[in-house]
């Protein structure tokens, strides 16, 4: 009886996965096809205005159109990783967390992402990659050392969800497309509109599906408490400089460090303490 009930419930989830894999990769080429429509555009107007034939300036619209579409894409997470300043992990140093992030991708059926860490007294983690084949696993120096092994393995699982859903490739679209309109709308605004972009509640989506694959659910909320309790107002956060290093706050498991509790947030569905509170009810 056990496996009947068990199979038609892997099938549903297997679908609803393929499905975030579709919506994903509409999403992040949206992201990416509207800036360089808007960049190809100028250029091509530019070209016409200085005298150069439609039936020229044309071609060069879509060439210059198609190339930045393809260049966001393919360097987003590369560029996510360099503003982070991310150095690649060496297992000898976080053997256990490699040890958990092998037997993860082994239950989940996912190839071993990269890990690299970065500079931090917060315990966090995220993940970019244009699919499970290219992802990278971040963590910050403190996630190891603050984290028992079964937190550890909720919030690693939290993030290879994100890489088996391709939710890493819409994070390093949205986060490289917004950087240049930050410029004008500030950094708070930016983030919010790349949280915006990589969709609302994608972080309580991943807290559910992790805790159907971890073996100690309960982990995810303790993780997540834990988490709530080391990331005060005083903390800097995010880490790295410039531009694209603040806007990523919104692709870490935990999104809200140093941010002053807000009234108006009850209710934000990827809001840590309410993930927390959520998974506690499991």
């Amino acid at each position: 009886m056990t496996s009947a009930v068990a199979a038609p419930e892997r099938g549903a989830e297997g679908a609803e996965e393929a499905r975030a894999v579709r919506v994903n990769g509409r999403r992040a080429s949206r992201i990416c096809l509207v800036p360089s429509l808007v960049v190809g555009l100028v250029v091509g107007v530019v070209l016409v205005i200085v005298g150069l034939p439609v039936l020229i300036a044309s071609p060069i619209f879509v060439l210059v159109a198609s190339g930045l579409m393809v260049w966001l894409w393919r360097s987003g997470p590369t560029m996510v990783l360099r503003a982070l300043d991310a150095r690649p992990s060496e297992e000898r140093d976080r053997p256990r967390l490699h040890n958990v992030v092998d037997g993860l991708c082994a239950t989940m059926g996912l190839p071993r992402p990269a890990i690299c860490w970065v500079e931090s007294p917060v315990p966090n983690a995220m993940a970019v990659g244009r699919d499970p084949q290219s992802a990278t696993l971040v963590v910050t120096s403190a996630l190891d050392r603050a984290l028992t092994l079964v937190e550890l393995e909720g919030v690693v699982a939290h993030e290879l969800v994100h890489i088996k859903r391709h939710d890493t490739v819409v994070s390093g679209v949205a986060v490289v497309v917004t950087a240049p309109m930050s410029v004008v709308t500030g950094l708070p605004k930016a983030a919010e509109r790349v949280h915006a972009l990589v969709g609302r509640g994608r972080e309580f989506s991943a807290d559910q599906r992790a805790a159907g694959v971890v073996r100690y659910p309960p982990g995810i909320a303790s993780a997540l408490l834990a988490m709530v309790e080391a990331g005060g107002v005083a903390t800097p956060w995010p880490p790295g400089r410039g531009r694209t290093a603040a806007l990523t706050r919104w692709l870490w498991v935990d999104p809200m460090v140093g941010m002053p509790a807000d009234p108006s947030a009850v209710g934000e569905l990827d809001d840590t303490a309410v993930r927390a509170a959520a998974q506690s009810l499991r």
